[in-house]
């Protein structure tokens, strides 16, 4: 799960039109993701500067001192992160979704994820997610992502995170490791220029995919609200999950009942990463394969579009 990142700021040629670019790009990590999505700007958040660490809540602002974060950082005292244990399991061995983003009705980017048992260890599900941008756009921004999650079977708990990050010639290279009995999360950023070191307190922490695998084997009934304590690349989001009602959508793959989901971040570890979509909805099929089958946004851009495109791999075992 990646967060947009747009500047609040207009500009113009070319640094603009990437911009737009790595916006579509990343939509297609947030359907396959789907909690961990661009969120709501609401006005308490436009008026914060990123000099305060300002984070917008539903009712209040989060603010860290400009001073030096303590180590490991814990979330504020009055953001409260319930357990969940998971519920019906919405996906199978050896399945593959693939996505397509669009602005504005044009072809910018694709992605897909996979999930297979672990060989060495089949307690394990081995989860892995590639974006790329297209030709066309690789013309002006260039972007080759790779994330992949080890997630327990039974919890659906994430032990290990890897991304890599290839944008034009850029390149960041991400781990994130859980230690659960600790309650400890350490997040380490290398390029060939610097090493980075985060480290947080966390009761029950999940990274991008499998706190989306823990919110899709939930009962997603409409008026639900679920909260995920996420981590990714160097950061840290406390996501709100709103289910809103049910709708008709038609994608590539076809014609679905499905749930109309509204994500939300109440809190966020860096306050510079704040000038993000101001609306996005996400819809699941109303089944109980919960497949994540659309995300838009509305960005100052115009509006953005993720839809599923294609269902590869075995069918699910059927049980007696």
């Amino acid at each position: 799960m990646i967060v947009i990142l747009i500047a609040s700021k207009r500009r113009s040629g070319p640094v603009q039109k990437v911009r737009k670019i790595k916006a579509l790009a990343l939509l297609v990590w947030l359907t396959a993701s789907l909690v961990v999505g661009p969120t709501r700007t609401r006005a308490a958040d436009q008026s914060a500067s990123p000099e305060n660490g300002a984070i917008a809540s539903n009712r209040k602002i989060h603010r860290r001192k400009s001073a030096a974060a303590p180590t490991p950082l814990a979330l504020p005292a009055d953001v409260k992160v319930p357990s969940y244990t998971p519920g019906f399991f919405p996906f199978h061995d050896g399945e593959r979704l693939v996505y397509e983003a669009s602005w504005l009705g044009i072809p910018a980017a694709r992605g897909w994820f996979e999930l297979h048992r672990n060989r060495k260890d089949p307690s394990l599900w081995n989860i892995e997610a590639w974006i790329e941008t297209n030709k066309v756009v690789d013309l002006v921004f260039r972007m080759r992502d790779y994330m992949r999650e080890r997630v327990a079977v039974d919890s659906l708990k994430a032990q290990d995170i890897y991304q890599v990050q290839h944008e034009n010639q850029r390149a960041n290279e991400y781990t994130i490791t859980f230690d659960n009995k600790n309650n400890l999360v350490v997040s380490t950023k290398k390029n060939p220029t610097e090493t980075e070191t985060h480290e947080f307190i966390s009761s029950d922490p999940f990274g991008p995919i499998s706190g989306a695998m823990m919110a899709l084997s939930q009962d997603l009934a409409p008026g639900r609200r679920y909260l995920f304590d996420v981590f990714s690349g160097t950061n840290r989001y406390v996501f709100d999950f709103n289910v809103q009602g049910r709708e008709r959508v038609v994608v590539p793959v076809g014609s679905y009942d499905a749930l109309k989901v509204s994500p939300g971040i109440v809190y966020l570890s860096n306050g510079k990463l704040r000038k993000q979509a101001r609306e996005t909805t996400v819809w699941i099929s109303a089944d109980k394969g919960h497949l994540p089958l659309r995300m838009e946004a509305a960005t100052f851009i115009g509006a953005v579009r993720a839809d599923l495109v294609q269902i590869d791999g075995p069918p699910p075992v059927r049980e007696e």
